[in-house]
């Protein structure tokens, strides 16, 4: 078994079809990641979406310019830290969550078809698990 090739195939494939399926919302699926991400807060810094998102500055604020151009989300200097934004999803990007989430969890769905309820769940948390561990190895 090539671990690593399948793990690519999967990533590159996943990113492939979500970005086909995401057209239709003006989105791709890492702009979907980071409103799926601020979606789960009422606001974030910046540095706290690096953190979760486990992501570079740079990387982060190269997308939040995307996403505020789009009108998809407000910055606003944070009062705590006058170098810093907080980001906040405007209602455009608040309707378009629920669909783009739909989107993912039915091509989730479709790759997953041929498992059990057991297996998926199985392979939900082995993937979770094995992405803390990378995450741990990478710190």
């Amino acid at each position: 078994m090539d671990l690593p090739k399948g793990i690519s195939t999967l990533f590159r494939k996943m990113q492939m079809n979500l970005n086909t399926r995401l057209k239709e919302l003006s989105l791709t699926s890492t702009k979907a990641m980071f409103l799926f991400c601020l979606s789960e807060y009422e606001h974030l810094s910046q540095i706290e979406m690096c953190r979760k998102l486990d992501m570079d500055k740079s990387t982060v604020a190269k997308m939040l310019v995307r996403l505020e151009s789009d009108g998809l989300i407000t910055k606003s200097t944070d009062p705590d830290d006058i170098r810093s934004y907080i980001v906040t999803l405007t209602d455009k990007a608040m309707q378009l969550v629920p669909q783009a989430r739909k989107i993912q969890m039915d091509w989730v769905e479709e790759v997953t078809a041929n498992l059990s309820d057991l297996e998926k769940h199985n392979f939900c948390e082995l993937v979770e698990t094995v992405a803390e561990n990378a995450n741990q190895l990478c710190v």
